[in-house]
């Protein structure tokens, strides 16, 4: 029995495909072991005993499960040597270029506008397709209430009648106390030291009440301020140049907060991406030059044969363990549309100068593969 539970779980769990001949024996095998009739047999066949012996039976079982195993390790290596295959055929070398072949085309500038907060759509200004200009306003919610306490907060902002009351105050108030202090050196202790601390303690009162009406007039000014911020939470502006590919809302509907509503795209810029192998990481650079040409595949179209120019923007400082390679891609300019994100193109890139490391392309993967092995 022990050894039927082994063999169902080793025929359930094995990547391996047990070939059509096979399975036969390996299911009349396990229904044997587990006391099974074999739909094969007939009842005067198990009587006469001309079935297998128990110890044939086990070695076929340990055959079996040897060749499961055996086929479970090859799965992975043929895979990855499929992969390799790839790869090899994506990557074409020459005296100062690389090309990496199957890259795909995607936009730099693509963005999904939500609003800022909720509220009811109050207009949605373009329609699919419209080109808008950066800063440019898009969508509005209902403001009204945000609308009113921008207006109250710039009334108070404007109000500094508190400031002149304060400084009139403060000259009448320095003007007493100069008259007490001319009257005691005319006549001593004409006006008594109480009165003369009194008018100037009026005096610097006055001052400092019209030091207060400035600091508030200050506060309501950044009232003001943070009105119209939140007022602007009501707008959704274009960030830049481009296109409304989708409009997903439309006056009327309640959104709330982070809701998306319009997708926003420009095509002025694209955004190429390759996989550079091991041996070429330390060749290609930040800034070098890329020329690209679209590759649709199955066809030969006239566009094909247009190069596209650009430059390497990014290379990841890291190697994947999986495929052995790193990540690179480009920024081309694409003023007359003609690169299309979703497209594959063939990518170029002159590299100014040779690898300053030698790196040997069979052991640097041998170590890869032996770190992969390991974990």
């Amino acid at each position: 029995m022990i050894l039927t539970r082994r063999l169902n779980r080793c025929s359930q769990n094995s990547p391996w495909t047990m070939p059509r001949h096979a399975s036969v024996p390996f299911r009349m095998l396990s229904a044997w072991l587990s006391g099974e009739p074999s739909p094969k047999k007939s009842a005067r066949h198990l009587a006469s005993g001309t079935h297998l012996s128990r110890l044939g039976v086990l070695a076929a079982g340990l055959i079996v499960c040897l060749a499961c195993r055996a086929s479970a390790e090859q799965g992975p290596r043929a895979l990855r040597d499929n992969d390799e295959a790839d790869k090899q055929e994506q990557i074409t070398r020459g005296n100062g270029w690389l090309l990496i072949s199957k890259c795909p085309i995607s936009l730099i500038d693509s963005v999904t506008l939500a609003a800022d907060r909720a509220g009811v759509i109050a207009f949605v200004k373009p329609e699919e397709g419209d080109s808008v200009e950066e800063l440019s306003s898009l969508v509005g919610l209902r403001d009204e209430a945000a609308t009113a306490l921008l207006k109250i907060a710039t009334q108070k902002a404007e109000n500094d009648i508190q400031i002149h009351l304060g400084r009139a105050a403060s000259q009448v108030t320095k003007f007493e106390w100069e008259k007490h202090l001319e009257l005691n050196r005319r006549v001593k202790n004409a006006i008594s030291v109480i009165d003369v601390e009194h008018s100037r303690f009026n005096h610097e009162k006055a001052v400092l009440q019209t030091k207060q009406a400035e600091h508030e007039q200050l506060i309501a000014k950044l009232e003001v301020k943070k009105a119209e911020e939140e007022l602007n939470q009501y707008r959704i502006a274009a960030p830049f140049n481009g296109k409304v590919r989708r409009i997903l809302k439309r006056k009327g509907e309640a959104v709330r907060q982070g809701d998306p509503i319009l997708e926003l795209v420009s095509v002025c810029r694209v955004k190429v991406q390759g996989y550079l192998p091991i041996e070429d990481r330390w060749t290609v650079k930040p800034g070098d030059t890329v020329q690209v040409q679209i590759d649709i595949p199955g066809s030969d179209l006239a566009i094909e044969k247009e190069i596209f120019e650009g430059k390497v923007i990014f290379v990841d400082p890291t190697v994947s363990l999986v495929n052995q390679s790193c990540r690179v891609w480009a920024e081309v300019k694409n003023p007359d549309e003609r690169l299309i994100e979703g497209l594959y193109a063939k990518m170029k890139i002159l590299h100014s100068k040779q690898s300053d490391v030698t790196v040997n392309p069979t052991v640097a993967r041998a170590n890869i593969q032996q770190k992969i092995d390991v974990e």
